[in-house]
């Protein structure tokens, strides 16, 4: 009897797992947030800006890292990522001003900008059209799960040791993630020893040819595609809105809403731990739709669902007066976003073609513009004014502008250069 084909899909797995760890690093300053402004005396600009600057660097580092995955291959570029981003994890428990503070969690952005252009490289050569969405929803349920479980043991950790520790235990575990990565991990499924001819002929039926060494990006013929720019568009709006979780989330349930430590920690975990079945069901629903509809159409129809869903949880949750119940709305809002990531990577890959790791990255550049601009904003309406609910409808407006441009990124009919 021939064995299940599972080598791909323990390249996911392995992929869900370094995608839980880069969250776990990502999301602990949101937890040790306002510890970090009173051991510093920052203003609310300048935590801000301190949550922003990650975005930056990431921003600016998706589309790099992307070509250098198509050109190079995923396998030590991604475990050089893990490595160094969990060195600057620890290192901003080392943090001595806000200087200090703004180079560590620049350097960390530009590092994790790696991991997901990257994994998207390499699920071009791994996984056939057929299942991508799924893999992708697998890849991005890691990072819902690991901002999940962050927030409780981040919080734990603060109260008994300190705000510095967390950073320490956190970026540790990152360095195991790393080795697993360079290990198990071949840049092509052929080149791996566990491979066998029938999973690798199953890799290959139905999948576009990919060269040996990746071509030049043709982005004069990209640039000119309008499906590309209603994905970058939509990829921001949509990001302006749930960047808030990962940054002022747990300022906004204890500060606005009166909740302790602990209750924040609870409810800032909902729109992670949402977040792992949504990306999960996603990207199954994408590709089950798919089947039946044609992919361009399943994306479409997920696509639409989720962002408009999105934007009307995020409204009902600002004007809810009760402060559970609030907080509930507002998870279940970034749950409904996370169901079209996994359609959104994929349509990256479909616009982008044999250069499906940099259009990618160019994607998630467009959605980490948002990442700096929306806490950044945050930060100077709440110095100015102390009005939260005019930056979280802001971002519920942007979703729903989303809502509206997703319709033109997968058209049944592609015209030349569109």
């Amino acid at each position: 009897m021939t064995p299940m084909p599972r080598v791909r899909h323990s390249v996911v797995l392995l992929a869900l797992f370094i995608n839980m760890v880069c969250y776990t690093d990502r999301v602990c300053i949101a937890v040790a947030g306002p510890e970090m402004r009173k051991a510093f005396d920052f203003s609310q600009a300048q935590m801000g800006l301190v949550f922003s600057i990650f975005s930056l660097s990431y921003f600016l580092g998706q589309t790099p890292w992307g070509m250098a995955a198509d050109r190079h291959g995923a396998r030590g570029l991604v475990s050089l990522a893990v490595a160094g981003w969990s060195a600057f994890t620890m290192f901003t428990a080392y943090a001595w001003s806000f200087a200090s503070l703004m180079v560590i969690r620049f350097t960390f952005g530009a590092l994790e900008a790696a991991l997901s252009p990257s994994v998207a490289s390499a699920f071009n050569r791994w996984i056939p059209a057929t299942e991508r969405s799924t893999a992708f929803g697998a890849f991005l349920g890691g990072g819902r799960l690991g901002g999940a479980i962050t927030p409780p043991i981040a919080g734990f950790i603060l109260l008994h040791y300190g705000w510095r520790t967390p950073f320490v235990v956190f970026g540790l575990v990152g360095l195991l993630g790393g080795i697993a990565w360079y290990f198990w991990f071949r840049n092509r499924p052929e080149e791996h020893p566990a491979m066998t001819p029938e999973e690798l002929h199953r890799i290959k039926v139905g999948m576009a040819k990919t060269p040996a060494k990746a071509e030049k990006v043709p982005w004069a013929l990209l640039l000119r595609s309008s499906r590309l720019w209603c994905l970058l568009a939509a990829a921001f709006g949509s990001t302006f809105l749930w960047q808030f979780y990962i940054t002022w989330f747990p300022t906004y349930l204890r500060e606005n809403r009166g909740m302790s430590v602990g209750e924040a920690g609870y409810y800032a975990s909902i729109p992670f731990l949402l977040g792992v079945g949504s990306t999960w069901a996603g990207g199954i629903l994408t590709d089950l739709i798919g089947r039946r509809t044609g992919d361009r159409s399943a994306r479409t129809i997920i696509g639409l669902i989720s962002l408009s869903t999105a934007a009307l949880l995020m409204s009902a949750g600002v004007w809810c007066p009760q402060a559970g119940l609030a907080a509930l709305l507002m998870g279940l809002a970034a749950g409904a976003v996370d169901l079209y990531l996994g359609a959104a990577w994929s349509s990256a890959i479909d616009i982008g073609g044999s250069s499906g790791g940099a259009v990618a990255g160019l994607m998630n550049a467009a959605s980490n513009c948002a990442g700096f601009a929306s806490p950044a904003l945050m930060g100077w309406v709440l110095q100015r004014s102390g009005d939260w609910n005019f930056v979280l409808l802001l971002g519920a407006g942007t979703t729903a502008v989303s809502a509206v441009l997703w319709l033109f990124v997968n058209p049944r009919r592609q015209a030349a250069h569109t």
